[in-house]
């Protein structure tokens, strides 16, 4: 009896030793992916591949910034992603995320000059729950230029990253407090990113100004999320209101707000996972 007991013990402690090698050799493997991404992504084989992203809302308050994140966080399960904060009006992606930041942001590469890749991957931060997503934090206590003046600094740049995807949220930069010209600021979007998302909630008071700010920018392309926070009675309305006044801008599926895992997402500092976002949005 008690040399059945020893044998037992000993096999159980080699059952955990051979569950901590396992699990060892998974994470070094991991890693060893992980590196080899970004390898290949710096030699340019992936270039090719690449999908920029535009995020922007019409004014502040949209969840926006909440539907960037998300997305970065799904998306970089499966692929290496690059999340800017380029909102001129200082942005909260990484308050969001609880990334600690010190002197790292996109004003240091908001210089006379157009900035480099170099530059502009000195500034990120790898999240730490998810090291395929890498994140460059925003201006903080001060204002930013319109968003033409950012782009033209940092744009060039944001094509050469060594990331599978480039998602930028832009703030509301059709509305920013020294926009010289909305259909300037719109073309110099469009440019830039070849998928440009505007990010609305279906809020009845909000709807009439975000339809102003998106009529008065004319944009060549973009894609509606609409927030969903109201009845399906009040969707519907709000999607005929929509494509009656802005028929070239597509609707799209993706934002079904969740108030409980928002709240998880600020407690967390965990975006919530989006399933299924990149074939819904083919991205």
């Amino acid at each position: 009896m008690g040399r059945s007991r020893i044998v037992e013990r000993g096999a159980a402690r080699c059952t955990r030793r051979d569950w901590a090698a396992g699990r060892s050799a998974a994470g070094e493997r991991d890693r060893r992916h992980q590196a080899a991404l970004w390898s290949r992504l710096r030699c340019g084989e992936s270039a090719a591949m690449r999908t920029l992203i535009a995020v922007c809302t019409t004014r502040a308050g949209q969840t926006s910034t909440s539907w960037a994140a998300s997305v970065a966080w799904t998306l970089a399960e499966t692929r290496t992603v690059t999340l800017l904060d380029c909102d001129m009006e200082g942005g909260t992606l990484a308050d969001l995320l609880y990334l600690p930041v010190a002197d790292r942001s996109i004003a240091n590469c908001l210089g006379e000059t157009v900035t480099s890749v170099g530059a502009l991957e000195s500034q990120m931060v790898t999240v730490p729950d998810r090291p395929n997503l890498r994140v460059v934090p925003g201006l903080r206590g001060t204002f930013g230029f319109d968003i033409v003046e950012c782009l033209r600094r940092v744009g060039p740049a944001l094509r050469e990253l060594a990331s599978d995807t480039v998602i930028a949220d832009l703030g509301h930069p059709l509305s920013h407090p020294g926009l010289r010209s909305p259909r300037a600021a719109a073309d110099a979007i469009c440019s830039s990113f070849p998928r440009v998302f505007f990010i609305l909630r279906d809020e009845p008071a909000l709807i009439s100004r975000s339809l102003d700010v998106l009529r008065a920018a004319r944009l060549p392309r973009g894609e509606l999320i609409i927030c969903q926070q109201r009845s399906r009675s009040m969707q519907r309305v709000l999607a005929e209101s929509l494509q009656r006044d802005l028929p070239d801008l597509p609707l799209r599926n993706g934002w079904s707000w969740d108030e409980r895992r928002a709240a998880r997402m600020v407690d967390t500092g965990r975006p919530m996972y989006l399933g299924g976002i990149d074939r819904e949005l083919h991205l």
